[in-house]
């Protein structure tokens, strides 16, 4: 019998095993790296649209709580006008005059607003463009004496508009 410690070196079935096992870890390697980039970019998606949703519901709640009116078309007065087209919400403020106006934000990524008034209590959701986040909530209307509300789907230049002037009284 030949002594198998007297052997030097691999024989060609050992190296082929060798290289297939290497070869197999190398694949599987590979798949845990692609799959790892694939969850870093759906969860930058993911933060990116939660924070678009977080900057429009940012101006909504901070006019609406000072506005005196909410109607779904822009007024004569001042107010802030909230218009959503090509996937784009437009915070704008208008002057006193409603001829002239100054863009306060473009937030980009937002596919749809739904607005809903009840009593002095506004509800709203956001929901990204692509369809995959949504953030609902409401604000308290402290100063509005009334309005309607209306969805914006961005099929058309539809707006919100929050008087931001006071009524004045006719005492």
């Amino acid at each position: 019998m030949r002594k198998l410690c007297g052997r030097k070196g691999m024989t060609l079935v050992e190296l082929i095993i060798a290289v297939a096992f290497t070869a197999i870890v190398i694949a599987a390697a590979c798949a845990v790296l692609f799959l790892g980039g694939d969850f870093f970019k759906s969860g930058t998606v993911s933060a990116s649209n939660q924070q678009r949703a977080a900057l429009a519901e940012t101006y909504i709640q901070r006019y609406a709580s000072t506005a005196f009116e909410i109607s779904s078309s822009k007024g004569s007065d001042a107010g802030v006008v909230f218009t959503l087209s090509d996937n784009m919400l437009r915070v704008t403020k208008q002057a006193a005059d409603g001829a002239s106006s100054e863009e306060l934000a473009s937030i980009d990524g937002i596919g749809r607003v739904e607005f809903q008034v009840e009593g002095t209590l506004l509800s709203y959701t956001i929901v990204s463009q692509d369809g995959t986040y949504r953030l609902a909530g409401g604000t308290v209307l402290n100063n509005c004496t009334g309005g309607d509300a209306a969805d914006l789907t961005g099929n058309r230049e539809e707006c919100l508009f929050m008087d931001l002037t006071a009524p004045t009284s006719s005492d």
